[in-house]
């Protein structure tokens, strides 16, 4: 009786992995709902891994309108703070050119561990590249009314220059990649939009399409797997994290408890 307590007691040890997330809004879910102002078209994305993948710790650390400019520092901050085993990284562009530099910063006040902390909780990074170029913001914050304008115009050819955010994204995602192999996490890659896969090959595959929207929608339609605009509903999400993520987490995890069990034991 008294093995077997122990041993299900080394279960539960060693069963356990703790999971981070980066990536854009196709990571997060909470969609903004023009209609009612909330952001109620999806629900949070870790809902289907905890639902897929379960005795797993998920820290969720994707963020609306940014992308692979922040990947560094987020690993660095799940490393430090959760010590995670794995890494669920999207595969996207780098949205900084979108950013406006318009935040006071002082210099001679620096507090670096807040300054890490904001960044993974809020995913600052300067101001929301929605509300920089889309939407009032108090020019005096920036300049003159005239220069935040010529910003603006120029900001939104910048938006344009697909070329230049997936070059500096695919150059984020490698070196992202070789600092978790550095920190000893193991990663997950996945493309919801993008294809990267002349220069990283990824973990998740969609059978021969390029990522997960050409997928499913050559398999149902647009209509049929979007909330909105672009993201996915809770049905196409609940379904890929299922038959494509989940797998492959399931997989990395084994591979965790094994090693860890190697080392305990």
């Amino acid at each position: 009786m008294q093995m077997h307590q122990n041993n299900f007691r080394v279960y539960l040890i060693f069963n356990m992995c703790k999971i981070g997330i980066v990536g854009s809004s196709y990571s997060v879910g909470n969609h903004y709902n023009h209609e009612t102002g909330e952001n109620n078209l999806a629900l949070p994305f870790e809902t289907w891994l905890k639902k897929y993948v379960p005795d797993t710790e998920f820290y969720n650390s994707a963020s609306s309108g940014k992308g692979s400019e922040l990947y560094l520092n987020k690993i660095v901050y799940l490393k430090d703070r959760f010590d995670i085993d794995v890494l669920l990284m999207e595969l996207v562009n780098n949205r900084s050119a979108l950013n406006t530099k318009s935040m006071p910063y002082d210099i001679e006040n620096i507090n670096l561990n807040d300054s890490e902390t904001s960044i993974y909780h809020s995913s600052i990074s300067i101001w929301d590249y929605m509300r920089g170029i889309n939407e009032p913001t108090p020019f005096e914050t920036f300049s003159v009314e005239k220069d935040w304008k010529i910003w603006k115009k120029v900001q939104e050819q910048m938006a344009y220059s697909n070329n230049a955010f997936e070059f500096w994204g695919i150059l984020d995602c490698y070196q992202s990649i070789k600092l978790c192999n550095m920190l000893n996490i193991k990663v997950v890659t996945w493309q919801k939009s993008f294809d990267f896969r002349k220069y990283i090959t990824p973990t998740v595959k969609f059978d021969d399409y390029a990522n997960a929207h050409s997928f499913y929608k050559n398999k149902y339609g647009d209509d049929k797997i979007l909330c909105d605009e672009t993201h996915f509903n809770d049905k196409t999400n609940s379904e890929m994290v299922r038959d494509y993520i989940a797998p492959e987490l399931r997989k990395v995890k084994r591979q965790v408890n094994i090693e860890g069990y190697s080392v305990g034991g």
